[in-house]
């Protein structure tokens, strides 16, 4: 899910109307609407597309409101849809007080209707790695809610059966499948009935590339193409190899199929991001699993695990309960009961600067570690021309079907369709 990938994986459309409170005492930040008893009541309504954290946005929303009880919050989580309904709720003038986006060009998407933050007590505290994401003309228009993580899920106790250690390598990686197809162990369970995946898995490609946003502008401008690069050409040789070694008609399994698959422990690994270690979990409560970046060459030195911020809360420009609503994002950053909302109840990788990660999902600390090592690239699907992240996992998907092996016939295809997003050709 910078990800709504996570809410298409878990469930399909989800509202939470969340009411409570009447009058009040005062609150951190700038909130002139919570602050002494007698004020009048306020309604603001909450929109986000991150299903797994529903209950713990509900408790969340509580907890603000027990300490400003004239503020009720309506929280609305949508998974399936979820651009679709706000797009529809911002040409009919209903914008939500708080709404998400993946950030970087969805806050382009978006700009009308978000409201500046750089003033914000959080602002100083977002971690430099976030601040890119949530920035708009060099102003911060927005609060990352987290850090994020996908690559190569793998089964540990496989891994240690037959001593493999983790691959930073192409090279390591085809001789880990070998190994395990030695054995009887399918090394792969992918799952390419899921374009978003394979656009997700594409973003490999330009995650390692040495200037992910300066290339992407190149190729918006013209001035260099997929066919051209050659992390481009390395990452389908990779997609290659997770098909000689993978399961029998990967386009057939989608993430209930593949989360089924893994979890009975006959598959090595699968790509995939720190949000599945829930479902893995509820299947196989006793599986050891981690998650390792993505070789595409044989540099190790250029393996990183791409990461970013995955959702940003951005506060409507035509919000009556503007302060209000930055007073929330306020709260949830600097108040106990805010922190511990993103620590311990949703257990985040945290995206600013005097936050640890505490939470027990061992993907996320993987995630965690490659990031204080500062390996990491860009997930860069959100600055890709609308509508390239699920159109580029159907070319993958046709290469797939196709079975020619035609890299450079898909490649051409890519640019085809990126020059017609962008509006280049």
């Amino acid at each position: 899910m910078k990800k709504r990938l996570v809410s298409l994986l878990l469930m399909g459309a989800m509202a939470v109307s969340l009411l409570a409170g009447c009058s009040n005492s005062g609150g951190s930040g700038d909130s002139g609407n919570s602050g002494e008893s007698g004020e009048e009541q306020v309604t603001l309504r909450w929109m986000q597309f991150q299903v797994e954290y529903a209950e713990q946005v509900k408790n969340m929303a509580k907890a603000y409101e027990e300490e400003h009880p004239n503020v009720k919050i309506e929280v609305e989580v949508i998974g399936d849809d979820y651009y679709d309904i706000l797009k529809t709720k911002a040409s009919s003038g209903d914008m939500p007080d708080v709404f998400m986006t993946a950030g970087y060009n969805e806050i382009n998407t978006y700009k009308e209707y978000i409201t500046g933050l750089s003033d914000q007590e959080f602002v100083n505290n977002i971690a430099d790695s976030a601040k890119e994401c949530v920035s708009l003309d060099g102003k911060v228009v927005g609060l990352p809610v987290q850090m994020s993580g996908n690559g190569i899920v793998y089964n540990k106790k496989i891994f240690d059966q037959y001593k493999l250690e983790i691959p930073t390598t192409v090279s390591e990686l085809e001789n880990v499948c070998k190994v395990l197809k030695d054995n009887g162990i399918t090394p792969f369970t992918n799952q390419f009935k899921d374009d978003w995946l394979l656009g997700q898995f594409f973003n490999y490609a330009f995650a390692n590339t040495e200037n992910t946003t300066e290339y992407i502008e190149n190729l918006k401008a013209g001035s260099t193409k997929i066919a051209d690069t050659q992390q481009m050409k390395d990452i389908m040789n990779v997609l290659d190899l997770m098909l000689e070694y993978g399961q029998d008609k990967p386009l057939d399994a989608s993430w209930n199929e593949v989360a089924a698959m893994f979890a009975q422990g006959k598959q090595a690994m699968i790509f995939e991001g720190i949000w599945a270690y829930d479902t893995i979990a509820q299947i196989a409560p006793d599986m050891e699993v981690g998650l390792f970046a993505l070789p595409i060459t044989d540099d190790a030195a250029n393996t990183k695990m791409a990461a970013d911020v995955n959702g940003t809360w951005h506060v409507s420009n035509t919000s009556k309960h503007a302060d209000v609503a930055k007073d929330i994002l306020n709260w949830i950053v600097t108040s106990d009961a805010g922190r511990n909302f993103l620590l311990k109840e949703c257990q985040v990788i945290p995206a600013m600067k005097d936050m640890q990660f505490e939470g027990s999902n061992p993907l996320s600390k993987d995630v965690a570690q490659y990031i204080s090592e500062n390996k990491t690239g860009l997930w860069s699907w959100p600055l890709w021309p609308d509508g390239f992240y699920n159109e580029s996992g159907k070319k993958l998907q046709e290469y797939i079907s196709d079975g020619s092996g035609d890299v450079d016939a898909t490649l051409q295809s890519l640019d085809d369709l990126w020059g017609k997003l962008a509006g280049t050709n």
